[in-house]
C-alpha cells in the first residue's frame, strides 16, 4: 500500500504518467471541443458519477459509431425506443477532461463495469443480473497511476427509458443506505457513506467507501459518483489509499471539476436533447440550481498578508472568516452553500482571513448577505461585563465597485484597542468574505477599511464565473 500522506499531498494527480489516447478518441475530442470548453459552467455543487465496486475495475464497451441522426429517423447510430437513444453516439467522448488536466483516461472496448454488491445484496450491474434491468449500451474509460494504488474509472450506461435509469440509480442509493458497514472476514470493515451533492443533472448521488483500520483511522478511499440525464447514467469512481474527511472533501471536489466536460455533453440523452455538433448549445449553468465549481487554482490568497508561520489554505477545510453572532443573530458561516474555500494568515497581534462560498440560487446568496447587513445594523453595541468591555458594531463606508452588493463593518471596543473589520461582497451566486483583526480603535479601523477594500477589489474580477453573463 502506498503512503497515505503522499497520496493526500498528491490529490490532484500531479506528476502522473499520461496515457496516450487512441486516434479515434483524438478525433472525438476535436469534434466536442467547443462544448467541453463550456463544461466547467455545468458543474453544480458537486459532480457526477460512478459506480464500481472494490476491488476497483472499471471497464466498458465503446466503439466508433457514426454521428447521431434525427430522433424520428432511427439509424444504426441513433436507435430510438420511443424518444430515448438506445445507442451511445460514436462521437461521445467519455475520456474528456478540463483543458488543464495533467493526466488522461483511456477508452476501453468491449468491457463493462464490475458488479456492485453491498452486504451480499446485488446493487448494480450493467448486465442481465442487475437488480433493475440491464443496460442497452455501455462505454467506459480508465486511468491508473503507475507505482501507486490511485486509479479512476468512468462508465456510461444507457437504459431502455428514463424510468429504468432512475430505478437503477435508486437501487444504488438504497444499497448504500441499507449497508453503512460491511464486515469482511480477515479484512478491515468497509464503511459506506453518502455525500451531499447536487450536480444540476436530472438526478445525482455521491457516496464513499473506506476501510476502517481502527476506531479513528479510515483508509483506502473510493469515491463513487452517479449522475442521470434522461435514460443515461454516468458513473465515475476514484480510489486512493488515503482516507478521512479531508481526503473525501478534496477528492469529491476534484472529481466534480474533472467530470464537468462529460456532464455537459450528456445533454444529448435528455428528454429535450441539445443539438448535434454545429447546433447551438445553451450552457446549463445559467439556470437556477446549477453553479460552477470553485476552480482548484482560484487565487483566494492573492495579496494576503505574509504569515509568520505556514499559511492555512486555501482549502475547503481551512479556517476562514470568524463566526458572526451579533446580539443573538448568527449569520456566518452561511447556510445552504454549495462549496467553500478559505484561507487564513496569522502573525503576532494580526490576522487576515478570507472565505468564498457559492450558492445554487440567486435568492439564497442575496438572503445571506441581507441577513449579515441586517444583523450589523440592528446590533450597534455588544454589551460586555462592564461598560469598558462594550464592543461597538459600526457600518463602514467602502467603495466596492464591481460587486453586486456589499457590506463592511467594524467591531471595536468602546475603550482600549483590539477589534476587527468584516467585509462581504456578492457577485452573482458567489459571496466573498474577508476579515482582518488587530490592535484597532474605532478610528484606526475606519482608516484600515481602504486597504482592505483594495484587496477585495483585486479578487472581485475572479468572481465573474458565478455571474449570469460569465467572464
Amino acid at each position: 500500500m502506498s503512503d497515505p500522506i503522499r497520496d493526500l499531498e498528491n490529490l490532484k494527480h500531479e506528476g502522473m504518467n499520461v496515457n496516450p489516447l487512441p486516434a479515434s478518441e483524438v478525433r472525438r475530442r476535436g469534434t466536442r471541443l467547443r462544448r467541453r470548453n463550456n463544461a466547467l459552467a455545468a458543474v453544480g455543487a458537486l459532480a457526477v458519477v460512478a459506480v464500481i465496486a472494490t476491488p476497483l475495475a472499471v471497464v466498458a464497451r465503446g466503439g466508433d459509431h457514426a454521428g447521431p441522426g434525427p430522433v424520428d429517423t432511427p439509424s444504426p447510430t441513433r436507435t430510438v425506443q420511443g424518444e430515448w437513444l438506445q445507442t451511445i453516439p460514436g462521437d461521445f467522448d467519455l475520456t474528456a477532461l478540463p483543458a488543464d488536466a495533467t493526466f488522461a483516461f483511456t477508452a476501453r472496448d468491449d468491457s463493462v463495469v464490475d458488479d456492485l454488491t453491498l452486504c451480499g445484496v446485488p446493487t448494480f450491474s450493467t448486465r442481465s443480473n442487475d437488480p433493475v434491468a440491464p443496460a442497452v449500451d455501455t462505454a467506459g474509460a480508465v486511468y491508473g497511476e503507475a507505482g501507486t494504488e490511485s486509479s479512476a474509472g468512468r462508465t456510461l450506461a444507457l437504459y431502455e427509458s428514463d424510468e429504468v435509469a432512475a430505478k437503477a440509480l435508486d437501487a444504488i442509493r438504497h444499497g448504500v443506505e441499507t449497508c453503512p458497514v460491511e464486515q469482511q472476514p480477515g479484512a478491515a470493515p468497509l464503511v459506506q457513506d453518502s455525500v451531499p451533492a447536487d450536480l444540476a443533472t436530472d438526478e445525482s448521488y455521491v457516496f464513499t467507501q473506506q476501510s476502517r483500520m481502527d476506531k479513528d483511522l479510515l483508509a483506502d478511499l473510493t469515491v463513487f459518483q452517479v449522475a442521470r440525464v434522461g435514460n443515461a447514467l454516468y458513473l465515475a469512481t476514484d480510489h486512493t489509499s488515503a482516507g478521512g474527511p479531508q481526503v473525501v472533501d478534496a477528492e469529491v471536489r476534484r472529481m466534480a471539476t474533472q467530470s464537468a466536460p462529460v456532464l455537459s455533453d450528456m445533454c444529448v440523452f435528455a428528454a429535450d436533447p441539445c443539438g448535434t455538433d454545429g447546433a447551438p448549445v445553451v450552457p446549463p449553468s445559467t439556470g437556477e440550481g446549477a453553479v460552477s465549481a470553485i476552480p482548484s487554482d482560484f487565487p483566494l490568497d492573492r495579496g494576503i498578508a505574509a504569515p509568520e508561520g505556514p499559511l492555512d489554505g486555501p482549502s475547503a477545510t481551512s479556517e476562514g472568516v470568524p463566526a458572526l453572532d451579533l446580539c443573538g443573530a448568527s449569520t456566518w458561516p452561511a447556510t445552504d452553500v454549495v462549496e467553500r474555500l478559505a484561507v487564513t494568515s496569522t502573525m503576532p497581534q494580526y490576522r487576515e482571513s478570507r472565505e468564498l462560498v457559492t450558492f445554487a440560487r440567486s435568492a439564497d446568496v442575496t438572503a445571506a448577505l441581507d441577513a449579515i447587513r441586517r444583523a450589523a445594523q440592528d446590533c450597534p453595541e455588544i454589551p460586555g461585563k462592564q461598560a469598558s468591555d462594550d464592543r461597538l458594531v459600526t457600518i463602514q463606508s467602502a467603495d466596492l465597485t464591481g460587486a453586486d452588493d456589499s457590506v463592511t463593518f467594524s467591531i471595536t471596543y468602546r475603550q482600549g484597542l483590539g477589534g476587527g473589520i468584516y467585509q462581504f461582497a456578492r457577485v452573482g451566486r458567489a459571496l466573498y468574505g474577508t476579515y482582518v483583526e488587530g490592535e484597532y480603535s474605532l478610528d484606526a479601523a475606519a482608516q484600515a477599511v481602504g486597504g482592505l477594500t483594495g484587496k477585495t477589489k483585486a479578487i472581485l474580477p475572479e468572481l465573474c464565473i458565478w455571474t449570469e453573463q460569465g467572464c
